[in-house]
């Protein structure tokens, strides 16, 4: 027995050291790796982190290049829409003038034409007040002709009456006369004679107070008649200054109205001159607009390098004393099995857990496959077969 436990023993710690360093080298590497893709990935990261801060500093950049042409772009359209505003005003206060310019030109014109209609229409009254006047003048001439043309009348009727009148009172007195001288030639005397004589004188009488008569008639006739006339050339005078009167209102009133006509005309030309523009207001002038204010782009610092893995290390004494420790109990065990004879009949064992499982086929030289690492072995370790070693 004692010669299976050193073996086993001497196995069993040669398989730990191995197993160790074998171990110690894996994690070694595996650690190695691991720090330089660490490395790697920090570089790379850091590489990002510089190349995100350039990207959004160019990407700052193009937003304020943006926003500097978007801003320009709306202050010259500002100012655009600012001068087409000025023109428009310009444009609406000259249109504006020249239609106050048409209606003072068109208000003028009307005027000059009122002006010239009311000469023209006071000139036809005058012409009109004169032809009245003058027609009543000559029919109040008219009139005195006529009347001095009958009063001459009367008078030469006058005249001529009282000329018929003393011719025929001289002619009965010559009558008178005649007979007279002729009763006396006679030779007629006495009473007869003398009463013939007073016949003769009273019949001479009584022709001449007929003649007398007849002469005062007419002449009362021919008073009558003149005062007659008397009287139509009053009446005809007061027509004559009623006419001329009524002529002068009627043209005082038609030159009133008249007036009033030109007054309303001249209302009428003046409104229609219309009101005189005034021009609006000019526009507010357009304010540059507000520039944003930026905030830089934060750089990031760099951040400090991964920290770098140490691989775990076994204790390569206690694997060599925990695997002689081991080989030695199972080479003691291994011994054992053999020594009670009738062969081998195959078990495995887990030494890691201390127990033991069918694993050998009887009849057969190895012994499976078995790692030893740590303080024990495990069947999942290194492969050895018994008698290779």
């Amino acid at each position: 027995m004692a010669l299976g436990a050193i073996l086993g023993a001497v196995f069993g710690g040669v398989s730990s050291a191995i197993g160790t360093s074998q171990q110690n080298q894996q994690n070694q590497e595996a650690v190695a790796r691991s720090n330089k893709y660490n490395r790697q990935l920090y570089d790379f990261q850091v590489q990002e982190q510089g190349r995100q801060y350039e990207y959004a500093v160019e990407g700052l950049e193009i937003t304020k290049r943006n926003n500097e042409a978007n801003l320009q772009f709306q202050e010259g359209e500002r100012n655009q829409q600012y001068d087409y505003g000025m023109g428009i005003r310009d444009y609406e206060f000259n249109q504006a003038m020249r239609a106050y310019d048409a209606s003072v030109s068109g208000a003028l014109q009307q005027q000059s034409f009122n002006d010239l209609a009311f000469k023209a229409a006071t000139t036809d009254q005058d012409r009109l007040i004169h032809e009245q006047l003058l027609s009543i003048s000559f029919d109040e001439t008219q009139t005195l002709l006529d009347y001095g043309a009958a009063a001459a009348g009367l008078g030469l009727q006058k005249r001529q009456v009282k000329g018929a009148a003393a011719t025929e009172a001289q002619a009965t007195r010559i009558s008178a006369l005649k007979a007279t001288g002729a009763s006396v030639a006679r030779g007629v005397s006495g009473r007869s004679a003398a009463k013939n004589v007073q016949g003769m004188l009273a019949e001479t009488g009584a022709r001449q107070a007929a003649i007398v008569d007849a002469l005062m008639y007419n002449l009362e006739a021919n008073e009558q008649q003149l005062f007659k006339m008397n009287q139509q050339l009053v009446l005809d005078k007061a027509g004559y200054a009623m006419s001329r009167e009524s002529a002068q209102l009627t043209d005082m009133a038609s030159r009133a109205k008249l007036t009033q006509q030109m007054l309303q005309a001249t209302i009428d030309a003046s409104n229609r001159i219309s009101l005189k523009p005034e021009i609006a207001p000019p526009l507010p002038k357009p304010m540059a607009l507000p520039r944003p204010e930026y905030q830089e782009v934060f750089k990031p610092g760099t951040p400090p390098p991964p920290m770098e893995g140490v691989a775990m290390q076994a204790n390569m004494f206690t694997s060599i004393l925990g695997g002689a420790m081991s080989g030695a109990q199972m080479g003691a065990q291994i011994q054992s099995s053999f020594g009670s004879g009738g062969g081998y009949k195959g078990k495995q064992y887990d030494y890691s857990r201390g127990a033991a499982t069918n694993a050998f086929t009887p009849g057969t030289t190895g012994l499976g496959s078995y790692s030893f690492g740590g303080s024990g072995f495990s069947p999942t370790g290194n492969s050895f077969g018994i008698g290779k070693f």
